[in-house]
């Protein structure tokens, strides 16, 4: 007899992938703050605040910068576990509370007032995406991942970050640092949507092509994606940095899931309905705070 096939390496517990989810949620909060910080301190050392090298060079000597990278790992590799214990779409819309938590956290750093305009908007933003969450599937079980759609997943990723590249090259300060934060909010989802097939992957035994191009992208884009983010605080302060990260994230997360792992969204045309309309309250909510938060001191160099 042919012996069965390995299960997942996690079953599905809902509950506990979304508490989880919150914790990540935190600890990417305090990251955010942290990082923020430390960028606009590094980004006013010296006469060029706008060379890469100078920039990141200033960053790696401050502790403060390392700690929330830290903050970022352990938050990461909690939201890993909660993936592996629900689905992408439930998951990864928790993670925009992380916005909502940074904004009290880094004002508190900053010794400022959060304006009205600020929380309205986030508000909006959360609003929009916690209506997502309610049509997404509360289960973790997905199809098996076929290596065609892991190894376009990989390359659209690729292809969509040289594409923000060239793009944000020619846009004004504040708005690269949108496209920017965009670039990290694209790196964040494609590794999250990859994360669970990687993970079933490896359980399964001997790795295919698309399992392996997964897993080479689940390594590379999380670096990128800090480093953009990094220049995303550095420009645009956290609101725009953070609020454009954590919008795209889940979205791209969630195509991920809806196109790759057959990952649905419940309710119908009804639910998609609902969907759409969420998807605008959070676009609104998004441009808003991108307008509504503080402009970092520094101007281009």
């Amino acid at each position: 007899m042919r012996p069965p096939a390995p299960g997942p390496p996690f079953e599905s517990h809902p509950v506990a992938a979304v508490l989880l989810a919150l914790c990540s949620a935190f600890l990417y909060a305090l990251a955010a703050a942290l990082q923020r910080l430390a960028t606009s301190r590094a980004a006013n050392e010296g006469t060029h605040p706008r060379d890469g090298r100078a920039f990141f060079g200033a960053l790696a000597r401050m502790p403060l910068w390392w700690t929330g990278l830290a903050s970022m790992g352990c938050g990461a590799a909690v939201h890993v576990v909660a993936l592996g214990l629900g689905s992408v779409t439930l998951v990864q819309p928790v993670g925009v509370l992380a916005l909502v938590l940074a904004l009290p956290l880094d004002a508190r750093l900053e010794h400022r007032t959060i304006r009205r305009a600020e929380w309205a908007s986030a508000a909006l933003l959360v609003a929009g995406l916690a209506g997502l969450l309610t049509l997404a599937p509360h289960h973790g079980e997905t199809r098996q991942a076929g290596t065609g759609g892991l190894v376009a997943t990989a390359l659209a990723a690729a292809a969509a970050l040289v594409a923000i590249a060239l793009v944000g090259n020619r846009l004004g300060w504040r708005s690269r640092a949108v496209s920017r934060a965009a670039g990290a909010g694209l790196c964040a989802g494609v590794t999250s949507g990859l994360v669970r097939p990687v993970l079933h992957g490896l359980h399964r035994g001997p790795l295919d092509a698309g399992v392996v191009v997964a897993g080479i992208a689940v390594l590379v884009l999380p670096v990128i994606g800090v480093l953009l983010l990094q220049l995303a605080y550095r420009d645009g302060g956290l609101d725009a940095g953070l609020a454009t990260q954590t919008t795209i994230d889940p979205v791209v997360a969630g195509l991920i899931g809806i196109l790759v792992l057959d990952e649905r969204f419940e309710g119908g045309v009804t639910g998609a309905g609902f969907a759409v309309l969420c998807a605008a309250v959070t676009v609104v909510g998004l441009v808003a705070l991108i307008r509504a938060g503080p402009t970092p001191a520094h101007g281009p160099g």
